[in-house]
């Protein structure tokens, strides 16, 4: 009886620990646009790792990804939804990945979060093909990734043009 009760008991903890990873620590629960409470999850964690240098930064991308879409993954199987609402994980490392090349002032890091959510949201080509393509956490993760190294790449550019002009 005692080993089954501590199967059980590890079940729930572990469960839990995959919906807190994949909620953003408890942002996806926050009532009004979760997604939003994400992306400034991913803004926070990018701020905080600034001093690593972008190398660095990279490096623990690239190391959070894919158990991020494991979490992801797991929390939809869990809730029986394709995406669901409360799993912000994926907008923490979008937002993460669209911070990670950009020059750390207000006015780029508020034109990032906006360019971000609006890319998030409306999913345009080639963000919608994600979903398409792939399945579970993958595609949860993978369209966020896509939406924060499209909106990264436009500021770049931007960047590099109004240093030129």
């Amino acid at each position: 009886m005692g080993a089954t009760r501590l199967r059980f008991s590890a079940f729930f903890v572990k469960a839990r620990l995959v919906r807190l990873a994949g909620s953003g620590l408890g942002l996806g629960y926050l009532p009004v646009a979760p997604g939003t409470w994400g992306s400034a999850g991913g803004l926070l964690v990018w701020w905080l790792t600034l001093p690593m240098g972008r190398g660095l930064q990279a490096l623990l991308l690239i190391l959070a990804a894919v158990p991020a879409a494991l979490a992801c993954g797991a929390c939809a199987r869990e809730s029986g939804r394709k995406d669901p609402s409360f799993v912000v994980l994926d907008e923490v490392l979008g937002m993460y990945l669209a911070l990670l090349f950009l020059s750390p002032s207000l006015a780029w890091v508020a034109t990032a979060f906006v360019l971000f959510r609006l890319l998030d949201i409306l999913k345009p080509w080639p963000v919608s093909l994600m979903e398409k393509r792939f399945a579970g956490g993958a595609a949860i993760l993978l369209d966020d990734l896509l939406a924060g190294a499209i909106t990264g790449l436009i500021l770049i550019i931007i960047q590099i043009l109004i240093t030129v002009i």
